[in-house]
């Protein structure tokens, strides 16, 4: 089991810095001797024990774009800490599956917390929304009404529990696309490839890229073979 965090800096210019702490936890993965019997049994030949014939072999598939053998190696994480905005492009990935923390026992947390309905000042409300929420990259000159716009939805949430009883069901509507969620993902090799490709490019969304970053570091070391045509850093 492998666990890696990343603190994500989204002001590059503030006095005060401002982190989202995301956890990515690789908590099951195959073995690549899978991928390598699957490479092996498509041309008839006999493994090296991941030695120099195996490792040609598998650049070879990748050059040939014959990646289906990746299809018999899945790894299975646990991500935390990222925004439901994040959740929405994940899914657009399809070959993977999901399960996703239930939002109605976020918001039970949400009336155990005493500090939202007493929040007041640009501080108080910046300590409750980076508690609930992942801060996006916004201006610095906006960013204080982020906070207090989005505090004030929290303390509407309360009311909506608490004044009008209505069910965690319908309540969930009035939560912002920043509100934290996790998560268990799992995906092949082959899925978790285009994924990276995709998801570590300088046109993807911010924490998404981040997040492909994380899951990428979490990959044992002796899968990489599987990804280095790639040219994702580890660093």
């Amino acid at each position: 089991m492998d666990i890696y965090r990343f603190r994500v800096t989204v002001s590059r210019c503030s006095v005060e810095e401002r982190v989202n702490l995301v956890k990515v936890t690789l908590i099951d993965y195959d073995s690549i001797k899978k991928t390598i019997t699957a490479a092996r049994t498509s041309h008839g030949s006999e493994s090296d024990n991941m030695g120099p014939k195996d490792k040609k072999l598998i650049r070879n598939l990748i050059k040939w774009k014959h990646t289906s053998i990746f299809e018999h190696c899945s790894y299975t994480f646990k991500i935390e800490g990222v925004s439901r905005a994040l959740l929405q492009e994940l899914v657009r990935h399809r070959m993977a599956s999901y399960t996703v923390r239930s939002t109605r026992y976020t918001l039970k947390d949400l009336t155990k917390d005493k500090d939202i309905e007493k929040a007041k000042t640009p501080a108080e409300y910046k300590k409750i929304v980076e508690r609930y929420c992942v801060v996006p990259e916004f201006p610095d000159k906006v960013l204080e009404k982020f906070y207090e716009t989005t505090a004030q939805n929290l303390k509407h949430i309360l009311l909506f529990l608490s004044k009008y009883k209505l069910s965690n069901d319908l309540i969930k509507y009035l939560l912002p696309e920043s509100f934290k969620t996790e998560l268990v993902m799992t995906l092949n090799a082959r899925s978790l490839r285009n994924f990276l490709k995709l998801r570590t490019s300088k046109a993807a969304l911010w924490e998404i890229r981040k997040l492909g970053f994380m899951m990428y570091k979490s990959i044992p070391k002796d899968h990489i073979i599987m990804y280095e045509d790639l040219n994702i850093e580890r660093n």
